[in-house]
This record gives C-alpha cells, sequence and structure tokens, in this order.
C-alpha cells in the first residue's frame, strides 16, 4: 500500500486541474463588424446652375457609410466629371468634391444637363443648363 501512496497527490492534482478548466468562462468571439455600405446622404444632389461651354464647374455632395467597416478608396464616376477617391470611416459621412468640364463647343440652343453620379451602389442626381452660345451681334 506504501508504494501506492504518492497516486494520491498526483490524483488530487489532476482532478483540481479539470475542474478548474471547467470553470473558466469560455471567451467569447468578438462580432463581425457590419460591412461598409456607401449610400448617398439625404440630402445628396448636385446642382451645376448655368455652364458655359468649355468652363469647368465645381459641386459637392455627401456619401455615407452605413456599415462599420471602413471603406477606402471610393471612387465616384459621372459623364463628364472628375473626382478624386475618399475614404470613407464606419458610420461617417463625407463630402465629395466634383469637378464638371463640358463640351469646349456651345449649342444654337440652351441644353439641360441631368443624369446621376455614382459612387459604389450610391446614385447622387446632377442637374444644370449649358448655356447656348451667345449669338454674333446684328450689324
Amino acid at each position: 500500500m506504501r508504494k501506492f501512496l504518492w497516486l494520491i497527490p498526483v490524483t488530487m492534482l489532476a482532478f483540481a486541474s479539470y475542474a478548474t478548466a471547467q470553470d473558466k468562462p469560455k471567451a467569447e468571439k468578438p462580432a463581425k463588424a457590419k460591412p461598409a455600405k456607401i449610400v448617398a446622404a439625404a440630402d445628396a444632389k448636385c446642382d451645376l446652375g448655368d455652364v458655359k461651354a468649355g468652363e469647368a464647374k465645381d459641386c459637392t455632395f455627401k456619401i455615407k457609410n452605413e456599415g462599420e467597416a471602413e471603406k477606402k478608396g471610393v471612387a465616384c464616376k459621372g459623364a463628364g466629371f472628375k473626382m478624386d477617391k475618399v475614404d470613407v470611416a464606419g458610420g461617417a459621412e463625407v463630402e465629395v468634391k466634383a469637378t464638371y468640364t463640358p463640351a469646349k463647343k456651345a449649342g444654337k440652343a440652351d441644353k439641360a444637363l441631368k443624369g446621376n453620379i455614382t459612387c459604389g451602389a450610391a446614385k447622387i442626381p446632377f442637374t444644370g443648363t449649358l448655356k447656348a452660345a451667345e449669338a454674333a451681334p446684328a450689324k
């Protein structure tokens, strides 16, 4: 019996470590952040007003990220527009500057400018009027 006496403390240690391992709370997995979702801000629009042929015109509008993850390098596109890429943090709203450059020659009549600028899934409407060429003065 004496030769098995050493088993008592070893067995107690084995069961004690098993009991404490079960008592530890399991680490919770961090919740996944909602993916970035770029949308137009509530008042997002681009009003160019009257535009003369060959003259650039600027406008600004806002886009926002409804997700929690940051979206880097959001590219906005629109016919005749140039815009820099922007980074939008999760839940943030940013302002985008757009520059419109119309054709170099004006038509004979005013032309309505109307369309959308797209930034990811967001669509921002733009409006304006391309002014007609001025008539030559009468002699």
